[in-house]
């Protein structure tokens, strides 16, 4: 016996499938963009000899905590009782967790790359006088992007993944849409066929952009 495959039934879900692929796009987007912008102005801080290993302590103790975790603190904390402040809606909860997630990650990816960066190159850029911020604009900040970028491009791919845990506290994602049309068709094989199918669709180029940017000259050239 084969099984009997409907997608018809998934059709008047259509639309919704269409407003749950912007919301995992729009948290995607916003995550990667905020995380990376915060992440990059943390890491300098994360080097300095008296606030950095605090902040290191809390950067580190916030990445042990996993996404789905601070999506549901995020969601729940009592922000009446506590801050006098209405709670945010599902969406801006697990945009917050994906974004303080990329901050974590990005702030110790750059933190290690400019450690990493060659001596002699800042020595010689010294040597011909040039002054600090000039250093850091044309020599630090160029080798700190061509390492961190391969890896940060992965996390922003990961991150469209992550978007689905948004479900869990009503974000109305893709996933979201697929549990609303399996509790009303009963039909939860086609509508997860359909989700992988929407992800692999959003991350298949991703993947094949990032394989290339791998490979790109300006990335394998280091200062």
């Amino acid at each position: 016996m084969g099984y009997d495959w409907d997608f018809r039934l998934f059709v008047p879900y259509l639309h919704a499938f269409l407003r749950g692929i912007w919301v995992t796009i729009q948290l995607a987007v916003i995550s990667s963009v905020a995380g990376t912008v915060l992440g990059f102005a943390l890491a300098p801080i994360l080097r300095t000899r008296f606030v950095g290993p605090v902040l290191s302590v809390l950067n580190d103790a916030a990445r042990a905590v996993p996404i789905l975790v601070l999506m549901l603190f995020f969601y729940y904390f009592p922000y009446v009782q506590v801050l006098g402040v209405e709670p945010p809606s599902a969406f801006v909860s697990a945009a917050a967790a994906l974004t303080l997630a990329q901050i974590n990650f990005t702030a110790e990816v750059v933190r290690g790359a400019i450690d990493g960066v060659s001596q002699k190159s800042i020595l010689g850029a010294r040597s011909l006088g040039l002054k600090e911020i000039t250093i850091w604009r044309y020599v630090v900040i160029p080798d700190v992007i061509r390492q961190v970028l391969p890896t940060l491009v992965a996390f922003y791919i990961g991150n469209v993944k992550l978007s689905s845990l948004a479900s869990v506290i009503g974000a109305e994602d893709v996933v979201f849409v697929a549990r609303l049309a399996v509790s009303q068709t009963f039909r939860s094989l086609e509508a997860w066929v359909i989700v992988a199918a929407i992800y692999i669709a959003l991350v298949l180029p991703l993947t094949v952009a990032a394989r290339r940017l791998e490979r790109s000259e300006w990335l394998l050239r280091r200062s």
